[in-house]
């Protein structure tokens, strides 16, 4: 009875978690699209619902401190517990960098219309919804193979900003250059919480502490 209880409740707050992130990953396109389409509006609208959003980080800590404080779990169950807490915080952090985004994109309209929009950011766009997609979907199913999926992405991430800074980091006296990199930088610290979350995800289902991305490489890669 008692692991009935527990397991239909991590199970409803794993729901909960995939819908957030579902909708973490419809915001990263809306604020990049937003800033790429020069949709004012679009991008007004995701500063505007940050908060609503985000409430599903609380209601997710509550679910999962109310376990922790009532069922006391142990072993496995308090470890995806300790992740799916981890992830969640990732995704409130995640979309206030989509709300900077949108602020980049008013800013940038307001200094200089109809300019250039390196293709690095639609790439480091999908780049970071598919190590979100990947890190979220390895700790609903505990594929493994997901979540090295999700971490070795973030090598493509980091050399699309490593390129486009290469290209575009070094004039000063563009204000769409400026602003082009801003964006990038939210999404490459966007990456850097998704890696966040994804140590905690392969502590809940090998067992193992791992604090950063090239000893996850070395123990899970092989």
């Amino acid at each position: 009875m008692y692991v009935t209880i527990l397991e239909n409740q991590l199970e409803k707050i794993k729901d909960t978690l995939l819908d957030y992130s579902n909708e973490t990953s419809e915001r990263i396109t809306k604020s990049v699209e937003g800033f790429i389409n020069e949709d004012v509006y679009r991008s007004k609208e995701i500063i505007e619902e940050t908060n609503k959003i985000n409430k599903k980080s609380e209601e997710i800590e509550y679910g999962c401190l109310k376990i922790l404080g009532l069922q006391q779990p142990v072993a496995k169950d308090l470890r995806l517990g300790a992740a799916i807490l981890r992830t969640s915080t990732e995704l409130e952090r995640i979309n206030l960098l989509a709300a900077y985004v949108a602020r980049y994109s008013i800013d940038s309209l307001k200094k200089n219309s109809n300019f250039f929009k390196p293709i690095h950011i639609n790439l480091m766009s999908h780049t970071v919804q598919n190590m979100l997609k990947d890190g979220v979907g390895s700790l609903i199913s505990e594929d493994i193979q997901l979540l090295k999926r999700s971490t070795k992405n973030f090598v493509s991430l980091q050399e699309f900003y490593n390129q486009m800074f290469m290209e575009y980091g070094e004039d000063k006296t563009s204000n769409s250059s400026m602003h082009s990199i801003l964006v990038a930088r939210g999404l490459l610290s966007m990456g850097h919480h998704i890696m966040g979350m994804d140590d905690r995800i392969a502590y809940s289902i090998i067992g193992k502490r791992i604090m950063h991305h090239k000893v996850f490489y070395n123990v899970l890669m092989r």
